[in-house]
């Protein structure tokens, strides 16, 4: 009886802990999805300014991701808006000949 309480309990306890290590393991990869993700609009971003600078001579004029993200859809600039503007901080700066752009910390 003894043998049998023991191997159940190792089983059970062996099962939580592979449990949450998948789960710990889940949260992990969703993590680092995400910072990809944003690395990689980051980067669509200053794309796109690039291609408003050549149009415009300048550089949108407005602060903040939400601002930029959605100045750039009102110019046709985003056709859809997949960005998560919260994650990105933007500020015009030399008059609009340059600009600071990043991820918000």
């Amino acid at each position: 009886m003894n043998t049998i309480l023991s191997t159940t309990l190792a089983l059970l306890i062996g099962t939580i802990i592979t449990v949450n290590g998948i789960a710990v393991a889940a949260d992990d990869i969703i993590n680092e999805a995400k910072s990809a993700v944003n690395g990689a609009n980051l980067h669509q971003l200053a794309t796109v300014l690039e291609l408003y600078y050549s149009d415009y001579g300048y550089y949108p004029n407005v602060s903040g991701g939400e601002a930029l993200i959605n100045k750039l859809s009102e110019e046709g600039y985003i056709l859809n808006q997949p960005f998560d503007s919260s994650v990105f901080q933007y500020q015009p700066t030399a008059d609009g000949q340059d600009y600071s752009l990043s991820l918000a910390n």
